[in-house]
């Protein structure tokens, strides 16, 4: 009786208060995440993801329902819009993507929010673009230079409207991996990003991307140890496409990758083109166990034990994994890094007569 009796004599605002702290804090243990999942069931694992994702949805829709005067109402908008893309994605749903991208959107456009909040929006409407690229190509593949122009751009006005903002140079940095065959619009990119860069990562980030730039088209000295206790070459390649992958078995995309490539290494003419592969593994017999179960033993693989800072990671200003080096057959970069796309690249270089 006495607990209803305080209720009764609360206000109304001070009961609201109360029960949008429950349901922030509700929302603050669905952003913990699903749990960890069974590694044996990747379906399960995708599924239940889809439906955690769909529980903060549905979460953050009540709270902006229920508490549209709540100090933290915007950042439920952004929040929301971030998981409803994600979702999208997923689901191969390019409607619900872009719905989020105009919730986000209309959130910019707001004079009356803080200027954090609409600086807020925007980061969150640019990096999902980048997150569904791929989504938007698949569904529409003339828009694929659009979108990369968008995104561009997007990255630049955020650059100009907040550049005390942390975050300008990690997404010129970003939008800049988009600009692989345009190398002296990516340059430009990243010399933007590199005088915006406030902190130690951004920086190193950003020049690794220049010195990996600073190689392309150019012919390089590149050896190392194999596991098998042999020395490989670029060198020794001459006259063959050469491809050197960087992976580690700690990198599941990697992984991967180097897997489906493998699929179509073998399609080529024998003898055309040669593979070696680096990996960044802190353990040798991590590589070669990895390798061996993908049937790749074969080809030459370097592990020093060294990880990110192996010296000739560092020196080729590798920052990302999986990234493939394409060579032409004088030895000669031609690609910063051809995860995607590097079918008709290699079959191109294959087939040049000079």
């Amino acid at each position: 009786m006495k607990v209803l009796l305080l209720a009764l004599l609360l206000p109304a605002s001070v009961l609201a208060a109360s029960d949008a702290d429950t349901a922030w804090a509700n929302l603050e243990t669905l952003r913990q995440g699903p749990g960890q999942p069974p590694a044996e069931a990747p379906e399960q694992v995708v599924q239940s993801m889809r439906t955690h994702l769909a529980a903060q949805e549905r979460a953050l829709g009540e709270f902006i329902t229920r508490y549209p005067d709540d100090p933290r109402r915007y950042q439920a908008e952004i929040e929301y819009a971030g998981i409803q893309s994600t979702l999208g994605a997923s689901l191969s749903d390019r409607m619900r993507v872009d719905k989020a991208l105009q919730r986000l959107a209309a959130i910019e456009r707001l004079k009356s929010v803080p200027s954090k909040v609409r600086a807020d929006a925007a980061f969150q409407r640019i990096t999902t673009t980048m997150q569904t690229v791929n989504l938007a190509a698949a569904g529409r593949p003339v828009e694929t230079a659009n979108a990369r122009n968008t995104i561009v751009e997007s990255a630049q006005n955020f650059a100009g409207n907040y550049p005390d903002d942390r975050r300008a140079a990690r997404l010129l940095a970003e939008a800049a991996t988009l600009l692989d065959d345009q190398p002296s619009r990516k340059r430009k990119l990243l010399e933007q990003a590199e005088s915006l860069a406030r902190d130690d990562a951004t920086r190193k980030r950003i020049s690794d991307d220049l010195t990996r730039l600073g190689l392309l088209g150019q012919k390089m000295d590149l050896s190392f140890d194999t596991l098998s206790g042999t020395r490989w070459s670029l060198d020794g390649e001459s006259g063959r496409v050469t491809v050197v992958v960087f992976w580690a078995g700690w990198s599941p995309p990697s992984v991967a990758w180097l897997a489906e490539f493998a699929k179509f290494s073998r399609s080529l003419p024998d003898g055309r083109v040669s593979v070696a592969t680096v990996s960044l593994d802190k353990k040798t017999a991590n590589a070669s166990e990895t390798l061996q179960k993908l049937g790749l033993s074969a080809w030459p693989t370097a592990c020093s034990g060294a990880g990110w800072e192996d010296p000739l990671v560092r020196r080729l200003g590798i920052n990302a994994l999986p990234t493939a080096f394409v060579f032409d057959k004088q030895g000669r970069l031609r690609t910063l890094n051809a995860r995607q796309g590097y079918e008709s690249l290699i079959r191109q270089l294959v087939a040049d007569k000079q």
